[in-house]
């Protein structure tokens, strides 16, 4: 499994390196770049290689099939281990229903106002819209 994980951390790291500009080393290569067509070329005859290669080599698709089969498991069986936790840990549910229902209030809650202060402001809605004022001469 190490190299595996080795192979893994070396491939993410040569992804992130950046790309080098297009004439740098270019003549001490000496290869000519390929053409887009020998490029497609190349990509056809390896995608045929691989589907091609369970009939060519039954035992190592079998064996990675048995793997597949282990790795994916094994991955089910930790994410039913993780949410399990995490359901262990949540809060329950409440009985009540809507959206605020789960909200609990802990500590001190104040007393609800008597009815006479409830409604204790005299003020309308013309009272607190402020008069418009234009803009001020400079000068």
């Amino acid at each position: 499994m190490r190299i595996f994980r080795t192979l893994i951390l070396l491939t993410g790291a040569g992804l992130l390196l950046p790309s080098p500009p297009e004439g740098w080393r270019a003549a001490e290569q000496g290869a000519p770049e390929p053409s887009t067509l020998e490029l497609l070329t190349s990509a056809g005859a390896a995608a045929s290689d691989a589907a091609s290669f369970c009939s060519r080599q039954p035992e190592v698709c079998s064996v990675a099939g048995y793997l597949t089969e282990k790795l994916t498991a094994k991955a089910l069986y930790s994410a039913s281990l993780v949410w399990g936790w995490a359901e262990r840990d949540a809060p329950q549910p409440a009985e009540a229903s809507g959206p605020f229902a789960a909200i609990s209030v802990a500590g001190d809650v104040p007393d609800a106002l008597p009815a006479e202060q409830a409604g204790q402001s005299t003020l309308g809605l013309d009272d607190l819209i402020p008069e418009w004022r234009g803009p001020q001469k400079g000068g």
